[in-house]
């Protein structure tokens, strides 16, 4: 013969809704000491982003074997603005600043490619003659607009290897 187990007594089912209560608060509290990380601006690529008036430039970064070494310049150049914009780049050198070229005309509420990539490129890349920092450290890249504003940004230099490999035959490698 089986026997049916007793019913739950009054204290025993607070004390169940207690810890459920209690457990509720314990997990929600994780929420107030670590607040969701996709509320903060990030760069989500091994580039930077610059915001320059109506121009942002997004993921940029330099390609180069450095200490030396030419250097490509990649990022897309964003225009949210309703006339054309020019965005001219330099970079910090030890001796001051050096001037990039081409300068990149970007047409209203489009993108186009720093390195001249793909179909928003101009074909022709920003170069830099050399680098002056070894790969894996930080150059000041200054971007400026036709419109007047400047921004400068501290970004990485990164070795033409993984998915910046084709960038060793713009920059005169294999």
């Amino acid at each position: 013969m089986t026997s049916r187990p007793a019913a739950p007594t009054p204290r025993r089912r607070l004390g169940v809704a207690a810890a459920a209560l209690v457990a509720a608060l314990g997990l929600s509290a994780c929420q107030v000491a670590s607040p969701a990380t996709t509320t903060y601006q990030y760069d989500p690529a091994d580039g930077v982003s610059v915001q320059v008036g109506d121009v942002r430039v997004l993921d940029l970064l330099v390609v180069s074997e450095g200490a030396g070494a030419p250097g490509v310049v990649s990022g897309s150049v964003v225009n949210t603005a309703r006339e054309e914009v020019e965005v001219t780049m330099a970079v910090q050198t030890a001796d001051g600043r050096t001037d990039l070229s081409p300068t990149l005309a970007v047409p209203p509420t489009t993108s186009v490619r720093a390195d001249g990539d793909g179909e928003n490129g101009s074909g022709e890349p920003v170069r830099i003659d050399a680098v002056e920092v070894r790969a894996g450290q930080m150059v000041t890249v200054r971007v400026s607009t036709s419109t007047g504003e400047t921004e400068s940004r501290r970004v990485p230099v990164l070795l033409p290897e993984g998915s910046y490999a084709p960038y060793a035959e713009v920059l005169g490698g294999e």
